[in-house]
């Protein structure tokens, strides 16, 4: 039974550790695109499955997972944008992503295909006597650190959007206004 969930796991941990990514990354992928009037969104929460072995190992982190989706809502590209620093979890918060049911992104009333960034949190569960315990002074610059990567990723997609709808305002003409 090990041999078999050894090998069940290999293709897992192989594809995080050589691509992470999955499909054909379109071309407009890293271009700034235009607004969308309703962004591609999730439908149902990713079903995340959280391995024994990371449970076990004690590990943590939050995946960032870029996506393209498609004018039909499915996942067309995906890429690990930003790693959990464990190529399972990472490997395991793409598959999840790509298994996520989606509904486009509509521009003009129209579905469009646009990318999406996901973060997939993986957390162990702590009874109540040991939640509150007092964390070490690495534990806390961990979880600080982890923080200051999400604010950062935030504010770099925050700046990126501005700089996105300046561009597109800077474009239009009192001729593409009257249309």
């Amino acid at each position: 039974m090990k041999a078999i969930l050894f090998f069940l796991l290999l293709p897992a941990v192989c594809l995080a550790q050589d691509a992470l990514h999955h499909g054909t990354r379109p071309v407009d992928f890293d271009r700034p695109q235009p607004p969308t009037e309703q962004a591609a969104e999730l439908i149902e929460p990713l079903e995340v499955a959280y391995p024994d072995t990371a449970m076990k190992q004690g590990w943590e982190g939050v995946t960032v997972v870029a996506a393209w989706i498609d004018r039909r809502g499915d996942v067309a590209y995906a890429e690990v944008a930003r790693s959990s620093d464990y190529a399972m979890l990472d490997s395991i918060a793409l598959h999840s992503v790509l298994r996520g049911y989606f509904k486009a992104a509509q521009r003009g009333g129209r579905p469009v295909g646009s990318r999406v960034s996901i973060p997939v949190e993986f957390r162990l569960r702590r009874d109540r006597e040991n939640y509150d315990a007092v964390k070490s002074g690495e534990e806390l610059q961990q979880e600080a650190e982890e923080l200051r990567r999400a604010r950062d990723m935030l504010e770099e997609e925050r700046r990126r959007l501005q700089e996105e709808i300046r561009r597109l305002k800077e474009k239009q003409t009192p001729d593409s206004l009257s249309g």
